[in-house]
């Protein structure tokens, strides 16, 4: 490797992180803001809706957190004096990461059915980093397959347990009684198709959710009723209201554990 392409390759790597560390900051900021993204552009193709979906933290922190550390890390790396050594600590850190970014990937295409244009374009990013970094080294290395091998399988393993803890909660009670007592007491459950902690609640009551009488607050989501929820000044979601004679007497904000709920709700009594 010449003086000239070690200067090539870090400009390269240095460009792909910084790109990379202005999107995974957006991607995080629209995580927690309760507000669309420029990219929101359908509910198929939505960086809101996979950037709030459950598959989009890992421990409660956002997998953008996450490549915020990894290009981080790069961008450190590659403003300094690049070795081989450093190239191929970048080849090995790279392949690692992509093998659970894939992962997210494969979930967000069969199970999200939705599309994040910066989400992939981040993984464009890591495969030029990837590409690169080997192109630095593939004069010194021997055996690629025997370098990739245990990188693939530790990312496979990461990969596993991340989908376990994504999917670890197994919804065993039927809450459908319950749904049917709130829907008969008036309570109406307001949501957005991108709103992380809505799924979470809709996760908590199992199938039984999709009995609500629930209001889509997002003007692109399913059946989208905005005029409404902004008339009822629905300014967080979730949001479950109960009102009489047009007048709310209950307002409960944000995710709401089921015991509580059903106290509220009367739910307890009522089957007592």
């Amino acid at each position: 490797m010449t003086s000239k392409q070690r200067t090539i390759y870090r400009f390269l790597i240095t460009s792909a992180a910084l790109l990379g560390l202005v999107i995974m900051s957006y991607l995080t900021y629209i995580h927690y803001a309760n507000t669309s993204s420029f990219c929101d552009i359908s509910k198929e193709v939505s960086c809101d809706v996979v950037t709030t979906s459950l598959y989009s933290e890992v421990f409660g922190l956002p997998v953008s957190v996450l490549g915020l550390g990894y290009f981080l890390m790069v961008l450190v790396i590659s403003l300094r004096k690049m070795s081989p050594d450093k190239f191929r600590f970048l080849f090995m850190a790279t392949a690692f990461a992509l093998v659970p970014s894939l992962y997210l990937s494969y979930m967000e295409y069969f199970v999200i059915k939705s599309f994040c244009i910066l989400c992939e374009t981040s993984k464009i990013l890591m495969f030029i980093i990837l590409g690169v970094s080997y192109a630095a080294i593939r004069d010194r290395l021997q055996s690629l397959g025997r370098l990739l091998a245990p990188i693939i399988i530790g990312g496979l393993v990461i990969s596993g347990i991340t989908f376990f803890i994504q999917n670890g909660r197994v919804i065993s009670e039927d809450y459908t009684d319950f749904v049917e007592h709130l829907n008969r007491r008036g309570w109406v459950y307001y949501k957005s198709y991108t709103c992380s902690n809505c799924k979470r609640q809709e996760k908590l009551l199992g199938e039984a959710y999709k009995g609500l009488n629930a209001v889509e607050c997002h003007p692109k989501g399913p059946n989208g009723n905005p005029q409404l929820c902004l008339q009822k000044n629905i300014t967080k979601t979730p949001t479950w209201l109960l009102e009489e004679n047009g007048k709310v007497t209950v307002r409960l904000e944000g995710l709401q554990p089921i015991e509580e709920l059903m106290k509220i709700s009367g739910y307890e009594n009522n089957k007592n």
